[in-house]
Parts: C-alpha cells; sequence; structure tokens
C-alpha cells in the first residue's frame, strides 16, 4: 500500500479481526475492552437516505474517533448545501475505480471536498472528519482518510507515491491520494478479493482498504 507493505496472510488477519462483531460486542462490555468500530459506524441509523445529510450524520465521526467538536458541528451545519450538492454529483453505484478509469474524480471529489479549500473553509473541520462522514453515504467512491492512511502514501523517497508539497489544496491532495489507492488495487485485484473475502458480504472495498491502512500506517 503505498510506500509499505505487509503479507497477504497478515492484513487478512487484521481485517477478519476488525469485522468481527460478536467480538467487538463483547469487547465493549468487557472490563478494559478495545472493540474495533464495526458495526457501530457502518451501520449508524441516522434515518437518513443514501443522498441525504443529516445531524446524526455529522457526528458519525465520533465512531471512528474523528470528532467533530461542538464548532466543527456548527461548521458542517452550515455548509449541507454544498455537500448535499456534491453528494448528489456522485452515482451511488460509481466505484472509485471506474471514475478515476474515465477520469471523473477529480471534479466529482472537488464538488465534495472542495468545501475545505474554500476562502470561508469549514473551522474545525479537516479530511480526516469530512471524509469519515461522506464515507457512509458514497462507500463505494470516497476513501476514508487520517493520519495512518497518510502514512501509507505519503513520505520522503522514491518507495512512496506522493511526496510533501507546500500550498497542495485538500481537493489536489486527496484526487491524488485517489489516484494512488486505484493504483494499488488495480496492480493487485486477487489480493485485494482475498482481503474482501475476509470482510462480512456489502462491505466496500475502500473500507476494507482502510483497515489494513489504518493497522499498517503505524510507526514501523
Amino acid at each position: 500500500m503505498g510506500g509499505r507493505s505487509i503479507n497477504v496472510e497478515t492484513a487478512a488477519r487484521w481485517v477478519s479481526s476488525y469485522f468481527d462483531e460478536a467480538a467487538n460486542r463483547a469487547a465493549a462490555v468487557a472490563k478494559y475492552g478495545r472493540p474495533f468500530a464495526y458495526p457501530a459506524y457502518d451501520r449508524m441509523a441516522t434515518g437518513s437516505g443514501r443522498d441525504d445529510l443529516n445531524d446524526g450524520d455529522l457526528i458519525s465521526p465520533l465512531l471512528l474517533n474523528a470528532g467533530p467538536t461542538i464548532t466543527a458541528f456548527y461548521s458542517l451545519q452550515s455548509v449541507l448545501p454544498s455537500l448535499l450538492s456534491g453528494l448528489a454529483a456522485v452515482p451511488p453505484h460509481l466505484t472509485l475505480q471506474s471514475a478515476v478509469c474515465d477520469g471523473r474524480h477529480r471534479k466529482l471529489i472537488e464538488g465534495l471536498i472542495g468545501a475545505l479549500d474554500a476562502p470561508e473553509r469549514i473551522p474545525g473541520v479537516g479530511l480526516t472528519t469530512l471524509t469519515k462522514i461522506l464515507h457512509r453515504k458514497r462507500p463505494l467512491f470516497i476513501p476514508l482518510f487520517d493520519r495512518r492512511v497518510k502514512a501509507c502514501y505519503l513520505g520522503l523517497g522514491d518507495r512512496y507515491p506522493m511526496h510533501p508539497v507546500s500550498g497542495r489544496t485538500d481537493t489536489t491532495f486527496f484526487s491524488t491520494l485517489a489516484e494512488c489507492m486505484v493504483d494499488d488495487i488495480v496492480r493487485q485485484p486477487n489480493h485485494w478479493a482475498a482481503l474482501k473475502a475476509e470482510a462480512p458480504e456489502g462491505t466496500s472495498l475502500l473500507r476494507v482498504v482502510d483497515v489494513v491502512a489504518w493497522n499498517l500506517g503505524t510507526d514501523i
């Protein structure tokens, strides 16, 4: 993944463990238990449809330890029309792979992530929180992002596909990251198919990608 690597067997154990609902629910009630966020985040019932965002959707990143703060919540409410417009432009069944292949991804990502680059920005909100909100609505198209995903793809040296660039917008960064993720997926189809098979039926490939990156992106 990006500039880091792990054998498929280890990655499969990560995926299987993360998506073990029974183990996660048991850990939630055990003293000192450390449950993973499946199915709490993935199945969080907010009462909204796939083309809508309500207050419950805006706080869904809390289940992934990614905020938002009160300030960020109000900020997100203020840009809901922009987010909904961007969401409406993305067909529900469009995969990131297909969008990158035909070059549609950059414009579509700009419609969703561009709010972070606007002059007024979104106080208290960054890529991590925003992608975790949007992924639940377009799980085939929007990857999840955090510092561990970033650690897999951005770094110094030739092994990393992305390098630090001063002044790069969030839209450009995320579009480039999406291209790098798709490159990993299409170059290793059998590996990713095997990893996806370790997750519950209906789990998107991008969710599996995130689980692997979250484990792999720790300091090694």
